[in-house]
């Protein structure tokens, strides 16, 4: 691995861990205050501020994917297209489920996202994707 795609692939691992800090910080802050408001422009400006450590995040991974060599890309590509089917698949499953009165789920979509970062992370991994 190249000295660039190594000093981006730590300037990534830094701004990825911490976004993802500041995500849980700025989280569990906003729920705390979100208890004791009423519904308007607060609360909605309170639920919607975890979204913005995630944008970084996103930001951060975009950067990182730019300077990654031909082959880590088409890994994270192909790993990517599976966790999108993996995904629908998911979704439609969930949806069929919670319809027909099997589960009745709260919170379902909340950690939908993650669970999608998790699988597109561990099958990257697993096609090959160890060097980034």
């Amino acid at each position: 691995m190249s000295e660039r795609i190594q000093k981006a692939k730590r300037r990534y691992t830094i701004e990825l861990f911490a976004s993802m800090g500041l995500y849980l910080v700025v989280l569990f802050a906003a729920l705390t205050v979100a208890k004791t408001q009423e519904p308007g422009v607060l609360l909605t400006a309170l639920a919607l501020a975890p979204l913005a450590p995630l944008c970084i995040a996103c930001f951060s991974f975009f950067r990182f994917y730019r300077d990654m060599d031909e082959m880590q890309k088409r890994v994270s590509a192909d790993a990517a297209a599976i966790t999108l089917v993996i995904g629908i698949m998911t979704a439609i499953t969930l949806g069929f489920l919670k319809r027909f009165g099997v589960f009745d789920f709260e919170d379902d979509m909340i950690w939908f996202g993650p669970l999608l970062i998790v699988v597109w992370g561990f099958l990257r991994f697993l096609m090959g994707g160890r060097d980034c």
